[in-house]
């Protein structure tokens, strides 16, 4: 019993080092519609490695981490992310980070999944798990906070269908 005790605790802490390690190579190019399919391994790794990080931690890496999604994110041929008033949370760089990224894993998860409901309800969930992590260093945020209780009512794609 003590030894699978063990081995989930081993798995679990794995896991936990393999989101740690997130390196983006320096001469990383995004050029053309290979470069982009090449690199969506390094686009879920990073995107697991903003939420399972906390804000105070490491943030030359984070904005490193940033700065690559930004720049994969705007120039992918096969994901396109549509940033709608009263879903998205304008006010706070980092949530909004988390939920485009959220948006984009699961477009990638899905092949290339263009359903915007979907896809806007994933985002808001990965900004939501984002923000209730790092509310402490965030402060409180209206957008996200309305997020919230429209996910407590199990309401969040119901109201994030009416924004589209």
């Amino acid at each position: 019993m003590n030894k699978i005790k063990m081995l989930i605790c081993l798995l679990f802490v794995s896991a936990s080092l393999l989101a740690q390690n997130v390196d983006i190579p320096s001469d990383l190019k995004l050029e053309n519609a290979e470069d982009y399919k090449k690199t969506e391994h390094l686009v879920l790794n990073s995107t697991e490695w903003l939420l399972k990080t906390p804000i105070s931690e490491n943030p030359s890496k984070r904005k490193e981490i940033n700065a690559f999604l930004m720049k994969w994110m705007s120039g992918s041929p096969t994901v396109s992310i549509e940033l709608v008033s009263g879903i998205v949370p304008l006010d706070c760089a980092d949530c909004l980070m988390s939920f485009m990224s959220g948006w984009t894993k699961y477009s990638l998860e899905n092949d290339y999944s263009k359903n915007k409901v979907e896809c806007a309800v994933a985002g808001a969930e990965n900004a939501i798990e984002f923000y209730k992590k790092n509310k402490s260093e965030l402060g409180k945020n209206s957008d996200m906070e309305k997020l919230m209780k429209q996910q407590k009512k199990g309401k969040l794609k119901k109201y994030i269908k009416s924004k589209f």
